[in-house]
């Protein structure tokens, strides 16, 4: 079985009753949220805890806390109020504000401190048009940290587009990947890398990047962090949402499959609870 999650920007388009419905019936074992989905939901916390109960999806991944470089992001007090009520594995978070580097990592660990107390993690995302754009420069934050929920969230879209090679996973221990989303480049960067990573990604294995190559890697190098399928697309949001659904689980499956390597399942923060 592979325990994949749908992360929230594949279905973006979609309501959270439609999201949790299709997912689970296109095989995810779990999905990624962002505040304002569970704002705009419309339903209570136990209606949504009934919700992915019935359909047998927990929440792997939560999103967005903006600029937490700066002190408690006020969002913060919801996603923590989700994750004691609801339960999620961990928080994705990238800094788009600009500051030093060395600055970061006081805040990053205070983050992460206020995670723990509600027993989830925290994996910082790089993104090549960020302020931190590459896997090294996370690393160095997360370990100048050194809080032990703390970790890197590795997206491939941001592993191509930043350039990055196996040989960057020198001196990263493996258990600091929190998670591995799955998704595809275009053959060729557009000159706006953010408006491609929202708009123009493409399926995992059905792109230019060395999907199986990476993924070598990463089983090689001893990770074993939960998977998902994030693929911000204009294209899969015009088809119906089900076909959405399907065809991200089986690409995901797929370069899973053919790399050897194992989604494996995970846990949330009320896991002994639920």
């Amino acid at each position: 079985m592979k325990h994949l999650s749908c992360s929230a920007s594949t279905l973006r388009r979609a309501d959270l009753t439609t999201r949790v419905s299709v997912a689970a019936k296109a095989g995810f074992a779990g999905i990624g949220l962002r505040v304002s989905d569970y704002l705009d939901a419309d339903l209570a916390d136990g209606q949504i805890r009934d919700l992915l109960d019935e359909h047998g999806l927990r929440v792997l991944e939560l999103e967005h806390n903006w600029d937490w470089a700066v002190g408690e992001d006020p969002v913060e007090e919801t996603m923590f109020h989700l994750a004691e009520t609801i339960g999620v594995r961990h928080l994705n978070v990238p800094m788009f504000e600009a500051h030093p580097h060395a600055d970061l990592v006081e805040p990053f660990g205070a983050l992460c401190d206020r995670a723990a107390e509600h027993g989830v993690l925290v994996g910082f995302e790089f993104l090549p048009y960020s302020h931190v754009r590459t896997l090294g420069q996370a690393w160095d934050v997360v370990a100048a940290a050194d809080r032990p929920n703390g970790g890197i969230t590795l997206d491939l879209w941001h592993w191509f587009r930043s350039g990055a090679t196996p040989d960057d996973l020198a001196g990263i221990p493996a258990s600091v990947i929190t998670t591995v989303q799955l998704c595809d480049v275009l053959p060729q960067p557009e000159p706006d890398l953010t408006e491609e990573a929202r708009h123009r990604r493409l399926l995992p294995g059905h792109g230019a990047g060395d999907t199986l190559g990476v993924l070598g890697a990463l089983r090689d190098h001893g990770v074993a962090a939960p998977m998902s399928v994030e693929v911000f697309s204009d294209d899969l949001d015009a088809r119906p949402t089900e076909d959405t659904a399907r065809l991200a689980f089986g690409a995901g499956a797929d370069v899973l499959d053919r790399a050897g390597f194992a989604a494996p399942s995970w846990t949330t923060n009320l896991e002994e609870g639920r």
